[in-house]
């Protein structure tokens, strides 16, 4: 029987599919039952015989300039063509060459990801993963037809995917890539690396992605795009970049730091952390050297395991200045500095040109993501025409109700001589500070206000205001507040954005603990 499922309703209820053998004419089912029952002893011919499988089906469309089953679902083509088996077969027999594998060190094993119970803990060096990416694909249902042929089918109970019918949303696509990415960095080595290849199709999804990393342990150092024409590896913002795979490096901390912490529940660590932060970055100018990823980078850290936060953005900012040394806006640590100073003698001119420019690959759909990319647009100073034009080119802002251009600039930089500047000492910086702050904590006790005396759902929402009231009030124990703020927030506001998501759960923890 065809289970019922979400690739499988199209089959079913336009073409009256009940079994998996209405996906082939007749003939062709004659002469694929007689070879299986020639190939199904032999694993290494059962790979090639399923391999036909989807092309002598009913799935195969005919085509002027060719055919061939459509991609990412099982749909029956109102026009169809029947393949010959014998020459199919003869065809990728040729194709696949000697099917004995050499004998090599190379385990292959099919259990879940969620539970790697034959691999010991701290024994991987590199992993490698492309998890699902939500509900692009239905892997198990669209796995049905050569299943049902190797009568092995797919526990769909831990795959990882969002699928109406088997009652999985993002909440629990979510807790199983937590429960994957938890097994991921109990088997890794201590102060070894994990790439994580992504499509970016949704934000909710790619904001769940990041958190399992982070949650499970480990510190993302640096996210890129993969340009599969080229074959290159990408920092640069352009329009359309959310199209490409993202390609993503973290690592595992070294156990004395993971030690220490625990010991210590961070007290008086925050150095220690960014100093581990930064040793484990490649010596360039990437975004996540900014003092506002690093701030965040920290506030995360902290907040997922229940930490004390004592610092705020302008004690961060001090912190950076003693121990630390900045160069354009980027912060090193004195073993890297050199090795930046080389990297910029030997780099080639467009490519520093290029960082220069603002050409940091990001994605600008937040107030939080246009604070990074104007930053480092205005190491140099610019009027405001010049940051506009720049500025709107690469702007894909959604769900946050960002200020105007202006607004941003007036609240976050210096304008002197009619053209906006960073600032330039540790005064200006904190006078901005301030001045932002007491803008965002005003916008924040406005939404607090609204939660606490309206019914309806608060739709719209300036998230950079609630992540720095979630986070004051997180320092001042007033948990209460961060969760009737939540409780009255519509769901994709939380869905897509992971700080808040952070506050909102180490909230709901310290009040379970309280009551």
């Amino acid at each position: 029987m065809i289970p019922d499922g979400y690739n499988t309703s199209q089959p079913i209820k336009s073409h009256k599919f009940t079994h998996i053998h209405h996906f082939f004419t007749k003939r062709n089912l004659i002469i694929l039952s007689q070879l299986y029952s020639r190939l199904k002893f032999k694993k290494t011919h059962l790979f090639l015989f399923t391999s036909i499988l989807n092309n002598l089906s009913k799935r195969y469309r005919y085509r002027t300039t060719g055919g061939g089953g459509p991609s990412g679902n099982l749909f029956i083509p109102s026009l169809g063509k029947e393949l010959n088996p014998f020459i199919a077969y003869r065809k990728k027999l040729k194709s696949f060459g000697a099917l004995t594998a050499p004998k090599s060190d190379v385990i292959v094993s099919n259990q879940s990801a969620t539970h790697l119970k034959n691999i010991l803990s701290n024994s991987i060096d590199y992993i490698f993963t492309d998890p699902p990416f939500g509900d692009n694909i239905m892997y198990s249902e669209m796995n049905l037809i050569w299943e049902a042929w190797l009568k092995v089918l797919t526990n769909n109970t831990s795959e990882s995917i969002i699928n109406k019918v088997q009652n999985k949303g993002l909440k629990e696509y979510n807790g199983l890539m937590q429960l994957c990415f938890n097994e991921y960095f109990r088997v890794l080595k201590p102060k070894r690396w994990i790439t994580v290849v992504f499509h970016n199709s949704k934000a909710s999804v790619w904001n769940g992605i990041q958190e399992a990393i982070t949650k499970a342990g480990f510190m993302i150092s640096q996210v890129s795009t993969l340009d599969k024409k080229q074959g290159s590896f990408k920092q640069v913002t352009a329009p359309g970049s959310v199209a490409n795979d993202l390609v993503i490096s973290a690592f595992k901390p070294s156990e004395s730091f993971s030690d220490s912490f625990i010991s210590q529940a961070g007290e008086g660590l925050e150095i220690t952390f960014i100093s581990e932060f930064l040793s484990n970055l490649p010596s360039k100018p990437i975004i996540e050297r900014t003092e506002k990823m690093l701030y965040s980078k920290m506030v995360a850290y902290y907040i997922q395991r229940g930490y004390e936060i004592k610092y705020d953005a302008k004690s961060f900012y001090s912190l950076l200045k003693n121990n630390f040394i900045e160069e354009y806006g980027f912060w090193f640590t004195s073993d890297q500095i050199n090795s930046y100073i080389e990297y910029k003698k030997y780099a080639k001119l467009n490519d520093i040109e290029e960082i220069r420019s603002g050409g940091l690959f990001l994605f600008v759909s937040d107030e939080k993501s246009a604070l990074v990319w104007l930053h480092n647009f205005l190491n140099q100073p610019k009027s405001f025409s010049d940051v506009s034009v720049a500025f709107n080119q690469l702007a894909n802002i959604q769900d946050d109700q960002v200020p105007e251009l202006r607004d941003l600039l007036e609240e976050n930089f210096v304008f002197d001589g009619g053209i906006y500047r960073r600032p330039k000492s540790e005064e200006e910086h904190n006078q901005i500070t301030d001045k932002r702050q007491k803008h965002l904590w005003k916008e924040f006790e406005t939404i607090l206000i609204q939660a606490q005396t309206e019914r309806k759902k608060i739709k719209e929402v300036r998230k950079e205001a609630l992540a720095y009231g979630f986070e004051r009030c997180y320092k001042d124990k007033r948990f209460k507040d961060i969760l009737t703020i939540a409780s009255k927030l519509h769901p994709s506001i939380l869905e897509n954005s992971g700080d808040l998501t952070d506050f909102v759960e180490a909230a709901e923890i310290q009040t379970e603990g309280l009551a």
